[in-house]
């Protein structure tokens, strides 16, 4: 019963059928019971006519006298005739009972209906009261959505329509239905918020329907006011969202009308299916796969990304150490396989360069927002302590830094160090596979520490830690600086390989200067077993010492492709 909605129907309340005195059967013959199909019934609707909508019972249909089932019906038909080959003896009030899903009094209405038109599969759900003669007219008790969904283009062929409503109501499940007080029962078994319309291969949009296009049956549902969101699913996996508003509940025998009209630019594409997957290193301590392991020289025994985050930014027991020996080093074990270890530049140590992890950040990068920082970090005292005294409160002092937090999480990573004609280290920060395998680096995602910022907007200033030998004085049109990532084949190659692939990133344009998170397509690189980093400038960048600028930047959710 329930097929495809054709045309445009108002529902009516179903015709009174007159009780009876309950009967007694004196006989063995198969009782008969007789059900009209007029509009209150709401079966089999056919093709649309000139002024009418012709009405039928469907092929397969049964009800149930009582908790007896009757023999299902053989054909379509506008007047059927239900036949109990065993009836019960006592037959009551001819109570009928309509629902192919369930039994007797339950509505078992499904999550995933067929779009075939026949919503007595899917849970349609009536009751009925058949007069003395046998006669009844059936009264619809669930509710039903019709879509009449079209298209102006020539759009893939529709596969699916899911309607989601609020948590807590259930538009599909198994409920039964109390036919003495005319109500549902409250509680609903393996009730959802969900129902998906499955069109099988799929469907054509046309401009025009005749009539109703496709619908799902519902339990009655209060949705009126809540949102109810359609997604409506196309053959190529393309998509179209909609949310609507009801301004009326699902009430048995009810129906919501939804009509759209999708374009194809409304639609949105699917994500291609990539070859590979995608492993991210966050830094975050949920997402440690490594080993325990321990940094000698300091003693420590690192378990989780933050004990990796020094304290403090400069001169502190990770990073420094005593200057000379601190072999810092980290490994993505399990993961990414991406790992570093402080370059050798004369010693071990982060005035050489590396790449620490950190969750330092703090907004603002002038001198009295340095103030402020190195307060949080250093204490107040501190800062009033050595008011003035640029050996203490210097930017160095919050090298780790960055103006925003991090990009997922808390953590994540700043480089120091660069290599330019005039500098003193031989060997650059690099990130390489502790595994030996050449992958491909997809991304990561980088931007300026507020040291950096402070130097590029105000100029090279001549506080300790500063005098890099240059005259910036600040931002210009001509200004330029980006980082360049070498990638190699051999994970053991010297400063002086070449590398196999360069790919480049602007930290500075101009005035334009990268302050959030940017990300960095490292793709281009290829295939490679490690990538070391470096920095190009314009001119006015550069001094007596080569470049000016602190060689700063920070990253974070690096992304390595893994083929499948």
């Amino acid at each position: 019963m329930k097929k495809l909605f054709t045309a445009m129907l108002l529902l009516v309340s179903a015709v009174a059928c007159n009780k009876s005195e309950e009967f007694t059967r004196q006989t063995t013959e198969p009782l008969v019971l007789t059900g009209y199909c007029a509009a209150e019934s709401r079966t089999h609707f056919g093709t649309p006519g000139a002024s009418q909508i012709p009405y039928f019972w469907s092929a397969g249909d049964y009800i149930w006298l009582g908790s007896v089932q009757s023999n299902p019906l053989s054909e379509d038909c506008r007047q059927a005739q239900f036949v109990w080959n065993n009836p019960p003896s006592t037959i009551g009030d001819f109570h009928l009972f309509y629902n192919m899903t369930g039994s007797n009094k339950t509505a078992k209405v499904l999550a995933e209906q067929s779009a075939d038109g026949n919503l007595g599969n899917d849970g349609d759900f009536g009751y009925a009261v058949a007069d003395e003669f046998g006669i009844f007219c059936l009264d619809h008790k669930t509710s039903y959505i019709w879509f009449d969904t079209k298209s102006n283009e020539q759009l893939p062929m529709l596969t699916t329509i899911t309607v989601t409503v609020a948590e807590g109501l259930a538009l599909a499940g198994e409920c039964v239905f109390d036919y003495e007080n005319n109500a549902w029962e409250s509680s609903v078994v393996n009730g959802t918020n969900q129902i998906t319309l499955d069109f099988g291969e799929g469907v054509a949009l046309q401009s025009a329907n005749e009539g109703v296009f496709a619908a799902m049956v519902t339990l009655p549902a209060a949705i009126g006011g809540t949102e109810l969101t359609v997604v409506y699913t196309f053959a190529d996996g393309s998509t179209y969202s909609e949310v609507k508003q009801p301004q009326k509940d699902l009430t048995a025998g009810d129906t919501q009308r939804i009509s759209t009209t999708i374009a194809l630019a409304d639609l949105t594409k699917p994500e291609p299916e990539l070859p590979y997957e995608l492993r991210i290193l966050t830094f975050e301590d949920q997402d440690v796969k490594f080993y325990p392991y321990t940094l000698d020289y300091a003693g420590v025994e690192i378990t989780k990304w933050s004990e990796l985050i020094d304290n403090p930014q400069y001169g502190g027991p990770l990073t420094y150490g005593d200057y000379s020996n601190t072999a810092y080093t980290w490994w993505d074990e399990g993961n990414t396989e991406l790992c570093h270890t402080f370059p050798y530049n004369y010693a071990y140590c982060f005035w050489g360069g590396g790449h620490a992890i950190s969750n330092y950040w703090g907004e603002g990068w002038s001198d009295e927002d340095r103030d402020k920082h190195i307060a949080k970090y250093y204490g107040e005292d501190y800062v009033t302590e050595n008011a003035g005294n640029d050996q203490m409160l210097g930017w160095f002092n919050l090298q780790l830094m960055i103006p925003v937090e991090a990009h997922s999480g808390s953590n994540f990573a700043v480089h120091y160090g660069y290599k330019d004609d005039n500098s003193y280290v031989e060997n650059l920060p690099e990130l390489s596979f502790g595994d030996d395998m050449a992958r491909v680096i997809d991304h990561m995602w980088v931007t300026n520490t507020n040291y950096t910022l402070n130097q590029l907007y105000n100029g090279v200033k001549s506080e300790a830690g500063n005098s890099f030998g240059g005259n910036w004085e600040g931002l210009t049109e001509d200004a330029w600086l980006k980082l360049v990532a070498q990638g190699f084949d051999d994970v053991n190659a010297d400063a002086y390989a070449e590398p196999i692939s360069e790919v480049e990133f602007y930290l500075v344009q101009g005035e334009e200067v990268v302050t959030d998170w940017q990300k960095w397509d490292l793709s281009g690189l290829g295939a490679v077993k490690k990538v070391r980093f470096n920095f190009l400038y314009s001119d006015e960048m550069g001094g007596r010492y080569g470049f000016t600028i602190p060689g700063y930047f920070a990253y974070d959710d690096i992304a390595v492709r893994f083929e499948k």
